[in-house]
């Protein structure tokens, strides 16, 4: 505790007047005066950079873990400015902001665990935004995990775990911008992930984009999302986001929207999933008109959805994906619900435009996050199969330009958060392979390229091992025949094996066939590879003439007799594991089969 307060007691920001860009890393670096990376300020002085930054500043942060205190004050939290950009997710050299890449997801950590393990002692709010918040101040690619507000519930404590937006009583407002966060792993009684309170005249509406929120609990309603209106008004805007996997013990799993006493919730839903939420009453979401005390009913619970998808959510109780309260509405056009156990009066309101109640065909609706457990990658869980038939299905009027994962939609757009993005798609002429002076020259061509990113040239000196040499960026996108080339200096000394990893611009990736180079084979001889093999053996001959090849076992049973020339191949699947001999014309060598089937 003293050690901290004389670190930050020592640090000196002085800011010029005009706006800049201040540097965060966890450990700080250099100066420690925020000034560049290599001067970058250390994270136990974040909040005292937001504080002391102006209208128009950015603040970037490392990739890292960043916590609101180093005491055990469970009250302490970050909180946003007006005017103040704050950007994370950074590797720590870039120099512009497009530099910015989402590798894997956000990596920017923000933590309420400041405690002993499990979750007891962690703090009420990880980002506690105060009244007067409005649009302009900024949070953008941050982790936002482990708060917990336990307190019992009042009309300012157990509210909001990940994010607390206070814009309640006499005319406040708290609408921050959230975008390119993941919320997680927050408890809170009421919206753990996100708690908007606009009540008695408040209005807290935030902007809400490009966000996962998931695995969040509330002891009572709300496990994503609550919005707070009653007699005010809580109506944030949710675009490209994925409402996936929370949890509420009692109402709401996804999100609840109260808006009593003549208040406003009214959230618009674009473009977003909400999946595999859960609940007693409401797996998806809850609208609720219920006045306080309760007995009657009043305001505008009126939730607009839009090219969205719900889908998976479950109740033990009633509406697995929705449920209202007091004619509370549930407003869905260009989108997809499971009304499968939705009963009176818990059904679709409106004209149902352009709705498509069928299976979205997820990539996998069980693992959202994927199997590299990186979100915003291409084996993301909710994005779509080829043939689901969400493609194609949503309105273009209304719907943002691009995806959750920034890729551009066209004509109608998809529903949902992902556009379905073709396959790689690359179309090989050629590969081959020349030795000169010692040297090895790769050359090939391409047909096409969609979306192409780089070739890796890969070396192998068994054909099966093989290790990137070299990377050469590709065209892109391109319907032109364009051509490759790359010398390899130092080519093994005996036989080198050759292959070009092709890969895209999200990460999928194949192999071209294996060719070799050998600049020293010798007139009337040959070279087999792979060794070991386990689907067929290549053979190269020195000259064009016909040869006699035969292929025995270890105890000299004949297992084949052929005649090849040049380039040939011999299929060899079906043979079990163990040494054989291929003998050519008097030569003869040893390989090793494999058998893999």
């Amino acid at each position: 505790m003293k050690t901290t307060t004389l670190i930050l007691a020592l640090i000196s920001f002085s800011f010029p007047s005009f706006a800049t860009i201040r540097y965060v890393t966890s450990t700080g670096a250099g100066a420690q005066n925020g000034t560049s990376w290599a001067n970058a300020a250390p994270g136990s002085s974040l909040q005292t950079l937001i504080n002391a930054s102006g209208s128009g500043d950015e603040i970037w942060v490392a990739c890292g873990t960043y916590f609101p205190t180093n005491t055990a004050n469970r009250n302490l939290a970050f909180s946003l400015k007006n005017g103040l950009t704050i950007y994370g997710s950074f590797e720590g050299t870039e120099i512009t902001l497009s530099e910015r890449v989402f590798a894997c997801g956000a990596c920017s950590i923000l933590s309420g665990a400041i405690g002993a393990a499990g979750n007891a002692d962690n703090s009420y709010h990880v980002i506690s935004n105060p009244v007067g918040i409005n649009n302009t101040a900024v949070v953008d690619g941050f982790v936002v995990q482990d708060a917990n507000d336990n307190r019992s519930p009042s009309i300012t404590d157990g509210l909001g775990g990940g994010f607390y937006n206070n814009g309640g009583n006499g005319g406040n407002m708290c609408s921050p911008t959230i975008r390119n966060c993941v919320i997680r792993n927050n408890f809170a009684q009421f919206g753990a992930g996100i708690f908007n309170s606009g009540h008695t005249g408040g209005n807290a509406s935030p902007m809400i984009s490009n966000c996962i929120i998931t695995q969040n609990t509330a002891y009572l309603g709300g496990g994503g999302i609550d919005n707070f209106g009653l007699a005010g008004t809580a109506s944030p805007t949710i675009t490209n986001s994925l409402i996936y996997a929370n949890t509420a013990v009692q109402r709401a799993g996804g999100m609840y929207c109260w808006a009593g006493n003549n208040g406003n919730a009214n959230p618009t839903i674009i473009n977003s999933v909400f999946a595999n939420n859960s609940a007693v009453d409401g797996g998806g979401l809850v609208s609720d008109r219920g006045n306080s005390p309760p007995g009657s009913f009043s305001g505008n619970s009126n939730p607009v959805i839009f090219n969205s998808i719900f889908w998976g959510n479950t109740a033990s109780g009633t509406g697995p994906q929705f449920f209202l309260i007091g004619s509370g509405t549930f407003n869905a056009t260009y989108s997809t619900i499971d009304i499968t156990n939705q009963n009176a009066p818990h059904i679709l309101t409106g004209l149902g435009t352009g709705n498509v109640n069928i299976n979205p065909q997820f990539t996998n609706i069980a693992n959202a996050i994927g199997a590299d457990n990186c979100w915003l990658s291409a084996d993301d869980g909710l994005s779509l199969q080829n043939t689901s038939p969400l493609i194609n299905a949503g309105n273009a009027a209304g719907s943002p330009a691009n995806d959750i994962l920034g890729a551009l939609r066209t004509g109608n757009p998809d529903i949902g958060a992902y556009e379905y993005q073709v396959p790689l798609s690359i179309e090989l002429l050629d590969f081959e392979t020349t030795c000169s002076e010692g040297k090895v020259r790769l050359h090939w061509a391409t047909a096409k390229e969609i979306n192409h990113d780089s070739f890796g040239i890969e070396r192998s000196q068994n054909g099966v091992d093989f290790s990137l040499i070299e990377r050469i960026d590709a065209a892109g996108n391109s319907n032109e025949i364009r051509y490759y080339a790359y010398t390899d200096e130092n080519p093994l000394t005996s036989l080198s094996y050759y292959r070009l990893k092709q890969t895209d611009f999200d990460g999928k990736y194949e192999y071209s066939s294996v060719k070799f180079a050998s600049c020293g084979v010798e007139k009337n001889s040959f070279i087999i590879y792979p060794n070991p093999a386990s689907n067929n053996i290549s053979i190269h001959f020195s000259d064009r003439q016909l040869h006699k090849v035969t292929l025995f076992n270890c105890l000299g049973h004949l297992l084949l007799a052929e005649n090849h020339n040049e380039k040939s191949e011999i299929a060899i699947s079906t043979l079990p594991t163990g040494i054989y001999f291929l003998k050519v014309e008097g030569m003869q060598t040893q390989i090793l089969i494999r058998n893999e089937n």
